[in-house]
Order: structure tokens, then sequence, then C-alpha cells
């Protein structure tokens, strides 16, 4: 599973059930477990340094055009999710395009700028 902190817990749940279709399996005050086929991630608020992570501080990103984390979902057919997606809401940062390993592939932003790569399952197998 992925792990994304994020800055509005609700907020971030809105968007990743109702635009890009995830399933809700488990919401509590400060943590979620959601999934998309086979795929989960879990949404969870600022976490400070605990005795097992005594050093790190998990936030969201500073800035989404310097981002460190790409949350790849898998569809059939690119171009179709893509329209699916931009009728529930989602903005993307260009329409699909066919990189040189074949394929179609789009980015979009979450609300708190992870970038979200939709992408289709041909292309998965051939990509680099």
């Amino acid at each position: 599973a992925t792990m994304l902190c994020v800055r509005d817990l609700k907020r971030s749940l809105g968007f990743y059930r109702d635009k890009l279709g995830f399933d809700v399996l488990d919401s509590e005050p400060h943590v979620a477990l959601l999934r998309l086929g086979s795929g989960l991630v879990y949404l969870f608020t600022e976490s400070p340094p605990t005795p097992d992570k005594p050093s790190v501080h998990l936030a969201p990103p500073d800035d989404p055009a310097h981002g460190s984390v790409v949350l790849v979902l898998i569809v059939e057919d690119c171009r179709t999710a893509y329209e699916e997606l931009r009728g529930r809401g989602v903005e993307f940062l260009a329409p699909p395009t066919q990189p040189p390993w074949g394929g179609w592939r789009c980015f979009a932003l979450d609300l708190d700028g992870y970038l979200i790569e939709v992408e289709d399952a041909a292309a998965e197998l051939a990509s680099p």
C-alpha cells in the first residue's frame, strides 16, 4: 500500500472517493484506507516524530512542482479514463499523450500536490 500525508483528510477522502473512484475501506479521524482495484492507499494527517521514527516528520508536499511521489493508476484505456475522470471534475495537467514506449498516459495533481499518473495497462508492461 501507499501512504500519503494530506492536509485535510475529509477533503482528500472526497477527492479520492468521488473524483477518482476509490472505495473507502476504513476511516478514522486521522487516517483512512482506500482501495481502487487491487491497489491500496492510506491517507493520513501530518505525523510528528514517534518512538519508532524519532527523526522523521511526515507532512504533505510544500511545492507540487518538486514532487517525489507518483501514484500510478493502471487502466484499460487511458483516453477513456481521462474523459470519465474529467467528467467527475479531475483537472489534468495535459490531455493523454503517447510516451516513446507506447500506450497512453496523462497526469493530474491531487489536492495536496501529489502527482497522479493514469496509464494504459499495456503500456505498463513496456515502460522502462
